[in-house]
């Protein structure tokens, strides 16, 4: 069970498409992720917070970034229309997702220092994503467009990948216009920016099951242990330990979703001490027990 979507971005710069997917679960990826709703609505958790995409909302997800989808409640207006649960939620929901590499489109200097700021400077911390209200982009016929860019990758006619570029370059000159004003700040650069964590994300990743110490983290990355921390939480806006907790409940949650595996034999299999360490870390995370989130889940 792997919360790092592998995708090969030398052979594969874009992935797009349609889906009506509302169980996304728990991942991170090296791509920029551009989410629009075409009808119904979704909730998309980032670290630790919420944000609900309605139809005609754009969502500008960041790279490396933890994130998953998961049914919203009707809402704003009439955004799930008649296809509304009862419990609130939206029963059906349709949105593109379009992933591509920032790095490798060519952007003019000129503009480089204001799209990293605003697209790759963020961390987790600062911002969930970035989400631009319908209402905001009247007029601009973003849904033409975004339908056009997937029609390009699917059909991949003569020059596609040039095209899907154009229109890549417009969505994101529409969402950086239109970003909120009031997003927090991005943060200024800080001495070891360079250096990419990628690898050991990787490592964390494959091996949260196992003993993980910080220290031995640092090492691999050639640092001392305070310069990895400090680093770590510049990146990432957690301790390097709160990210290892993270990337555990999330593959504990999707053992108790998904298979019917005993409470002790998940809190081995993803790193937790015993049992007890395990509940006591999911109610902090969830605010309910593992076996309240089972059956939350079979009784729902």
């Amino acid at each position: 069970m792997q919360l790092f979507e592998y995708i090969d971005v030398l052979k594969q710069p874009y992935d797009i498409f349609y889906t009506d997917s509302v169980h996304s679960p728990l991942h991170w990826h090296y791509y920029s992720e551009i989410l629009y709703m075409i009808k119904g609505a979704v909730t998309v958790n980032c670290s630790n917070r919420s944000m609900v995409i309605r139809q005609g909302d754009l969502c500008y997800l960041y790279p490396r970034q933890l994130h998953e989808v998961a049914p919203a409640k009707a809402g704003r207006g009439e955004a799930c229309g008649p296809e509304t649960a009862e419990d609130g939620s939206c029963a059906e929901a349709e949105y593109a997702v379009i992933k591509f590499n920032l790095h490798t489109m060519h952007i003019p200097p000129a503009c480089l220092p204001g799209l990293y700021d605003l697209f790759l400077g963020r961390t987790a911390k600062d911002s969930s994503g970035i989400v631009v209200l319908g209402e905001d982009l009247q007029g601009m016929h973003i849904a033409e467009l975004v339908d056009h860019t997937v029609k390009e990758y699917s059909e991949k006619r003569e020059f596609y990948s040039l095209q899907i570029q154009a229109n890549l370059y417009t969505l994101l000159t529409m969402l950086a216009r239109k970003a909120p004003k009031s997003s927090p700040p991005a943060r200024k650069r800080q001495t070891g920016e360079g250096f990419s964590f990628g690898h050991i994300l990787e490592y964390i990743d494959a091996h949260s099951g196992d003993a993980l110490e910080v220290q031995e983290l640092a090492q691999i990355c050639h640092m001392s242990y305070s310069h990895f921390a400090k680093l770590f939480r510049e990146s990432y806006g957690c301790s390097c330990k709160e990210y290892i907790t993270l990337i555990r409940l999330g593959k504990a949650q999707d053992l108790l979703l998904h298979t019917d595996y005993d409470l002790s034999y998940i809190a081995q299999e993803t790193g937790f001490f015993d049992c007890s360490h395990f509940i006591r870390t999911y109610r902090k995370w969830r605010g309910i027990t593992p076996k309240q989130e089972r059956l939350k889940t079979l009784t729902g």
